[in-house]
């Protein structure tokens, strides 16, 4: 695969919304308790995310879904059942995909709760990136030409 490939645009897509996402969970956890429902809502949303890339570098298509569950159980296992069964726990942030959202759906997120999925994600994103930078590294690897020898 070269660059301009559609996969590896899509997944370079997909990868870098992920973790666009992570990173503004992270400045806006560092801004304070106003701000804990969107660290939430963000965490949830950047495992969604690395799941689905994680799909599309397998060449899995799934809908347009938030359940996190439901992308393990259904999409992952698909992949490999392994890597959907210990990512499992993954499956807490799927709530916070529109609990996080509405002013009705409880108490205000606290510290201790962004803290917590701060590093629920990072251990669920531990287990995809691998995967995702393999494809894109052996990607760039195999787009880069081999040198060729001066004409004689």
């Amino acid at each position: 695969m070269s660059e301009g490939d559609p996969l590896r645009e899509q997944v370079q897509e997909w990868y870098s919304r992920a973790e666009l996402d992570l990173a503004n969970a992270r400045v806006l956890h560092a801004t304070g308790p106003r701000a804990y429902d969107n660290v939430v809502f963000l965490c949830q949303q950047a495992i969604e995310k690395v799941i689905k890339t994680c799909l599309v570098v397998h060449g899995v298509r799934f809908p347009k879904i938030r359940d996190i569950a439901r992308l393990l159980e259904t999409y992952v296992v698909q992949v490999d059942p392994h890597l959907a069964a210990e990512a499992a726990f993954a499956d807490e942030l799927g709530a916070y995909a529109v609990d996080a959202r509405y002013p009705d759906t409880g108490e205000p997120f606290d510290e201790e709760t962004s803290e917590r999925l701060l590093a629920l994600t990072d251990r669920a994103w531990a287990i995809f990136e691998p995967r995702i930078l393999e494809f894109l590294e052996a990607d760039a690897d195999a787009g880069a030409e081999e040198p060729r020898a001066p004409d004689a």
